[in-house]
């Protein structure tokens, strides 16, 4: 399947109102081909500025804004125009700061069983390659928060540590970290974070890392939690050669308690079979790697036989303590003295 095949398969745009978020100057859905509002955080003029020193982007081409979404509310940018039948955003989510509260804005502006559309880069073959995955606990803490801005540890983080990394190079063998040429240095990061923070400024990095399989296990969680209002629709890793997963979300339509542990169990699965597939990948690339996995299962099943022994062992002096206190136990007493004065018999 094309990247756009994945993107509205199943969905007739010509008859669909909807959103594209940051389409900048390479809109996904042209305005000829579908009645579509572009929404970015800045206007088009201050988009303009902003990227006019950017080689990767054409600024005469940055398509007009019709909504910024910045400090309000995304159902507040659009004066009564929602709902919407979809909402499309390219390599976006990595950059909000408050991923959860962002989907969930989302969904307040979509009809039920509408869509939310994504291509989200895969960690292991970007620049953030050394970076470590995003944890469910970050995305709570800048939920909790209602944060608008990155914040300094996503910087620092960001600054410190994102590298010169070729992602056809990255699907040949396995990168060696100590090998990757940093864009920046510590120093760099320091300056940075606090450039955000004593001058307001308005630091732009991914705040979120993604692996396919830890992207889905943070789904899975946020719908345990019940802050996910959306059933995973379509899911698909990142092909040989590119550096990009396509997911589509659609927005529960009256979801009964059952139906929303089914979509939890769905992204709970997924999850586990990217995780199956990413090992095998490492394996694959390292032969040196599967001899260590090999290992490690079977480290795994001893550790599982050790702790069963150890509650074997525990319920036997338990046995023998019960047994100890019982009354016949004292009254053998002396028997047991005779015979250790004898020795046993002949």
């Amino acid at each position: 399947m094309t990247r756009r095949e994945k993107f509205f398969a199943g969905l007739d745009l010509r008859r669909s109102r909807g959103v594209e978020i940051g389409p900048l100057a390479a809109p996904v859905v042209s305005k000829t081909e579908s009645d579509v509002l572009y929404v970015d955080h800045l206007d088009t003029a201050a988009l303009r500025e902003k990227y006019a020193a950017d080689p990767d982007i054409d600024v005469d081409r940055i398509v007009p804004v019709d909504a910024v979404w910045g400090e309000l509310r995304l159902r507040d940018c659009f004066a009564g125009a929602a709902p919407f039948d979809y909402v499309v955003a390219s390599q976006v989510i990595e950059h909000v700061p408050d991923m959860i509260g962002w989907m969930q804005e989302i969904a307040e502006i979509l009809r039920p069983g509408g869509r939310l559309i994504l291509a989200i880069p895969d960690r292991r073959y970007t620049f953030d390659y050394l970076r470590q995955p995003t944890r469910l606990n970050e995305l709570i803490d800048a939920w909790l928060r209602r944060n608008r801005r990155p914040m300094p540890a996503q910087i620092f983080d960001y600054a410190a540590n994102i590298v010169d990394l070729d992602f056809l190079t990255a699907w040949q063998r396995l990168p060696d970290p100590g090998a990757l040429r940093r864009y920046g240095d510590l120093a760099f990061a320091l300056r940075k974070s606090k450039e955000a923070v004593r001058e307001g400024t308005y630091i732009d990095v991914h705040c979120w890392v993604f692996t396919a399989a830890s992207l889905l296990a943070l789904l899975a969680d946020l719908a345990e939690l019940g802050l996910l209002p959306f059933r995973c629709l379509a899911f698909w890793e990142a092909e040989i050669n590119t550096n990009e997963m396509t997911l589509v979300l659609e927005r529960y339509a009256g979801a009964t308690p059952a139906e929303k542990a089914a979509a939890r169990a769905d992204f709970a699965a997924r999850a586990r079979r990217s995780r199956e597939a990413e090992a095998a990948a490492i394996c694959a690339a390292d032969p040196n790697l599967q001899s260590i996995s090999v290992l490690e299962q079977q480290n795994t099943l001893l550790q599982r036989d050790i702790a069963a022994l150890k509650e074997r062992v525990q319920a036997l002096e338990g046995t023998i303590a019960a047994l100890r206190a019982s009354r016949s136990w004292r009254l053998t007493r002396p028997l047991r003295r005779l015979r250790q004065m004898i020795g046993p018999p002949e």
